[in-house]
Formats: C-alpha cells, sequence, structure tokens
C-alpha cells in the first residue's frame, strides 16, 4: 500500500479499482477508503464539507478541519467536531462529496444506511468505481 504524496495525486491503494465514502453523524466525520485521488480533490473537500453543514454559520474555529491519512489500511479521514448535519445539511454534504468525486470521474454505484443503536450515531456509504 502506497501512501505517499505526488504533486498531483495522494496514492492510498493504487491497485484497488473502488473508493468508499463513509459518512457517520452527529458531529459529521467523513472517511475515503479505496484508490487514489487527486490532491486537489481532498483540498476541495477540505475546503467545501465544513461550509455545506447545518451550522456552517457558527463562529469559525480557529484552525480549518483538514483530512488525515491514516496508515494500516490506508484511508482519509475528517472529523467535523463542533458541527452538526441535519438531512438537509446531510443532503448538502452528500452532494458536495458526489460532485467532487464525478469531477475526477468516480461514478457513484451503491449506497448503504445504518443505524448504531448503541450510540445513537447513523452512518451512510457510498460507493464509488472509475468510469
Amino acid at each position: 500500500v502506497s501512501t505517499q504524496s505526488t504533486g498531483s495525486l495522494y496514492f492510498i491503494d493504487a491497485s484497488m479499482p473502488n473508493l468508499i465514502v463513509s459518512c457517520t453523524f452527529n458531529p459529521p466525520v467523513i472517511t475515503l477508503i479505496g484508490s487514489t485521488l487527486r490532491e486537489e480533490t481532498v483540498h476541495k473537500l477540505e475546503q467545501r464539507l465544513p461550509t455545506v453543514t447545518t451550522t456552517a454559520a457558527s463562529p469559525k474555529r480557529d484552525v480549518a478541519p483538514k483530512f488525515v491519512l491514516h496508515k494500516d489500511p490506508a484511508y482519509w479521514r475528517i472529523e467535523l467536531g463542533q458541527q452538526f448535519c441535519d438531512h438537509l445539511g446531510r443532503s448538502m454534504l452528500y452532494l458536495t462529496i458526489i460532485e467532487a468525486l464525478e469531477a475526477e470521474d468516480w461514478k457513484l454505484r451503491a449506497s448503504n444506511s445504518m443505524m448504531h443503536h448503541d450510540t445513537q450515531k447513523d452512518t451512510n456509504k457510498f460507493f464509488f468505481t472509475r468510469a
């Protein structure tokens, strides 16, 4: 598994033709696991995601949330702590993610939703393949 940054790509696993996006609420936590992503896509999501939550109008924090690359297995994760998403905010978050990934030729193929009864959080997963 390669987890290095070149000038334009962040490699997670170049051999994997799929990308899974997991969104857990609340607060929103977004995880990206799978194939390569362009650096500009990761930065676009870092900029846009905090602005589409339901509480985006709240006072800004000193440090904007950033995606963090975790290893073994390799995946990107951003936590939007101190933010909240009602159903409209979630839809806006999903739309932002889908648009950013479609610009990189990813196509949404399936989705899944589940409720964690022990924590009262829910997770929505989106499964993408390269077009």
